[in-house]
């Protein structure tokens, strides 16, 4: 039964396991609560000379209803940013394990003198049953067991809160219809856009960008992506008519599904908010673009076009009964030069929708402080100059930066755990919610053009590997990876934050944080098992 060709271990969720690498973060137990979306890996090395095929795994000791079990692929990691610290893989370019699949097939594979895992999720929506489960893992050639190891996992009964915190990370609905060959918003959009939206949902999302137009992000200037709209526009002699069919099918069928907040898309062009975004209208000569690069955001046609859309947009959400769920979002990262432009902008708006909160990426606490926007949304570099003024509804994001000095981010070449305690920088820093710009971003920067996401996972060499999408498209699929995982363990260590300061405060969780050195966004304990001590003695503490 013990094939010399082949090592198993069990290992932690937090680890990438680099093909030529001997894993490190060995784990043989842990701890889950009942409602929890809990991982580990099985770790597979192939020592023979030969290439291992058709290999399957069989778990028992736990209902196989709770387990699901996917293979881990290597994905190209082409371009990094040269501002970096200490805590990565490596600064080189390579392949980095991400891609998760279900096993095919064609079963395990694994090159000769290679290691490989499979990434295994327990989970059940209404909770596993709590108890202490052994589970027997065993590899299999067809139905011959060639090695098999032991893992423990104990499910305490308790069961995590719901997030109180807005989760958004950026959907561009372009890119679907591209990489699936449907029409936006089509009875086949929908149909594959479900499945985007579960995995969205899955690692804890619960706001979702909203396509009114066309968002005006990540394009050239001059240039346009493929029109994603779902407000239907007729420009007449004097004035405008709208539609919201689209629109209100559109959020019934989200919020049905997991979302709670709906996050209306930029009225103004990235940047500064110089421009109009594209809107498409029907005219008198056809169907054609009526607002664009070609228009300036200050122009009396826009303004009168945002004086007549706005009022009805408002009575649409009224009656949809979700008006206090929806924000809005003006201009993407203005800077301080904008800040007179970002006036205007915001007066256009602000008139129409009156207490319903503006949020937008801004790490310049003067928008703030001037009252121009109502949930500022700073980079985490950015973070100390609101925190020492107090700032109360703020929300956190990164992009491509940081990646140095040690804050968090979800590059290929940096360590899972760097990209899950922001979990725990959430809580500590007193943030309401965290937004990253690219969940499924499959363009280059700027959308010259689309990408092939199995072959370029830095959109045009132009970012760094792994900013602009999380998840893989797939035929009539959509495919995870360990990143979009390990986000969604990162928000359930909020969660268990949450769950713990029911029972000793905010204070009490805070002073368990610091005792292990989380601490704002760049100071943390840099290890997986450091991690894994805190939450255990969060969980310890529920105990009483």
């Amino acid at each position: 039964m013990d094939d010399k060709r082949i090592t198993v271990k069990t290992v932690s969720s937090m680890e990438k396991i680099m093909p030529c690498t001997e894993p490190s973060e060995l784990e043989k137990e842990n701890v889950m609560l009942s409602n929890e979306r809990f991982h580990f890996q099985i770790a597979l090395k192939n020592n023979s000379a030969g290439m291992l095929r058709r290999l399957s795994v069989r778990i028992t000791g736990i209902d196989e209803r709770y387990l699901t079990v996917r293979t881990v692929e290597l994905v190209p990691g082409g371009y990094f940013l040269p501002e970096n610290d200490d805590y990565y893989i490596t600064h080189e370019p390579g392949l980095f394990p991400d891609l998760l699949r279900p096993i095919s097939k064609k079963g395990i594979v694994i090159p000769r003198m290679q290691w490989c895992s499979l990434f295994v999720t327990v989970h059940s929506e209404k909770g596993i049953p709590a108890g202490r489960y052994n589970l027997k893992i065993q590899i299999l050639n067809v139905e011959t067991v060639m090695t098999e190891c032991e893992y423990v996992l104990e499910v305490r009964p308790e069961r995590l809160p719901d997030t109180d915190l807005r989760l958004t990370n950026w959907m561009h609905y372009d890119c679907i219809a591209y990489q699936h060959k449907v029409e936006p918003f089509s009875d086949g959009f929908y149909a594959i856009f479900e499945k985007y939206l579960r995995e969205y949902t899955l690692c804890g999302n619960n706001m979702l960008l909203t396509p009114l137009f066309t968002p005006p992000l990540d394009t050239e200037v001059g240039g346009e992506r493929e029109t994603a709209q779902l407000i239907d526009v007729e420009k007449t002699g004097d004035g405008y008519v709208f539609s919201f069919e689209k629109l209100k099918k559109f959020i019934s069928f989200v919020t049905g599904r997991g979302i709670k907040y709906i996050e209306f898309n930029h009225l103004f062009t990235q940047w500064g908010g110089a421009f109009c975004p594209k809107i498409m209208a029907h005219t008198d000569k056809g169907y054609e673009k009526i607002f664009g690069w070609e228009t300036k955001s200050d122009s009396e046609e826009y303004r009168a076009f945002l004086d007549a859309f706005l009022p009805e947009l408002m009575k649409v959400t009224d009656e949809l009964g979700v008006t206090e769920k929806c924000y809005f979002h003006l201009t993407d990262e203005p800077h301080t030069d904008h800040m007179e432009a970002y006036k205007k902008c915001h007066k256009a708006v602000k008139k129409h929708i009156g207490d319903r909160p503006i949020m937008d990426a801004i790490s310049n606490y003067d928008f703030y402080e001037k009252g121009l926007i109502d949930i500022p949304v700073p980079l985490t570099s950015s973070y100390p100059s609101f925190k020492e003024r107090n700032a109360s509804d703020f929300m956190i994001y990164y992009c491509c930066v940081p990646c140095d000095k040690y804050y968090s981010n979800r590059a290929l070449s940096m360590p899972l755990q760097r990209t899950r305690i922001i979990g725990l920088q959430l809580y500590e820093s007193g943030a309401r919610g965290f937004l990253h710009w690219g969940f499924n971003f499959y363009n280059t920067a700027s959308s010259y053009e689309p990408i092939d996401p199995y072959a370029d996972t830095a959109a045009g060499g132009m970012f760094p590997s792994g900013d602009s999408f999380i998840v893989y498209p797939a035929e009539n699929d959509v495919l995870s990876t360990l990143r979009a995982e390990c986000i969604g363990e990162a928000f359930q260590d909020y969660r268990l934050c949450r769950l713990v300061e029911a029972g000793i405060g905010g204070a009490g969780v805070r002073e368990i944080l610091h005792s292990f050195g989380v601490e704002g966004y760049n100071t943390y304990p840099r290890s997986v098992s450091a991690h894994k001590e805190i939450r255990k003695k969060l969980i310890d503490t529920l105990n009483g």
